[in-house]
């Protein structure tokens, strides 16, 4: 009798986090990035710069997530592909630059890090804006709704502000693997 209920406690609870892990696995991956991301912004000595952090990396977290559900993208690897380009191929700035731009934009409240990832998921959003209303004004007009415009580019800039960090650590690893295998040295 005891031996039953473990086993049906047991088999229910692999049942449901079998079940959840299927249906939620991006969503689920997401979160643990999240509070990777909010661990590594509380590290900042500075109180400004903590609260500034900590502020957009749950907001990008929360537009990430919410972008994804409301415009059901979560299983699209199209657009975990695209964001994952989209980190490798923008444009670097170098710490004078940055500082340059912060004090511009007139964000010194801002670590340089953030304004960067901001600029860069701008940068990002305005070419897939532009190759999206392309492909759409070319070749999906009748198949697709409008709205599409929107969705697709608010979604890569929430995306790209909050996966920025995970896509370039795995550019820079897919980098040094590429030189070992070359044997080549940086």
């Amino acid at each position: 009798m005891i031996v039953e209920r473990i086993e049906y406690v047991v088999n229910t609870t692999t049942r449901f986090v079998v079940n959840l892990w299927v249906r939620q696995w991006p969503l689920l991956l997401l979160t643990l990035w999240a509070v990777q991301n909010v661990r590594l912004s509380l590290e900042f000595t500075d109180t400004t710069d903590v609260v500034t952090n900590t502020a957009i990396a749950i907001t990008s977290f929360a537009g990430t997530v919410a972008c994804l559900k409301i415009f059901r993208f979560e299983r699209s690897f199209w657009m975990y592909a695209q964001v994952f380009i989209g980190v490798g191929v923008t444009f670097f700035f170098t710490n004078v630059e940055l500082t340059q731009l912060t004090s511009a934009l007139q964000q010194d409240a801002f670590d340089d890090i953030w304004v960067y990832r901001i600029v860069e998921a701008a940068l990002w959003t305005g070419v897939v804006a532009l190759l999206s209303a392309g492909l759409y004004f070319l070749r999906f007009r009748r198949r697709a709704c409008p709205s599409i415009l929107i969705k697709i580019p608010l979604t890569t800039f929430v995306m790209c502000l909050f996966l920025q960090p995970i896509s370039m650590f795995i550019w820079f690893d897919l980098m040094m693997l590429a030189y070992g295998i070359m044997g080549k040295s940086l």
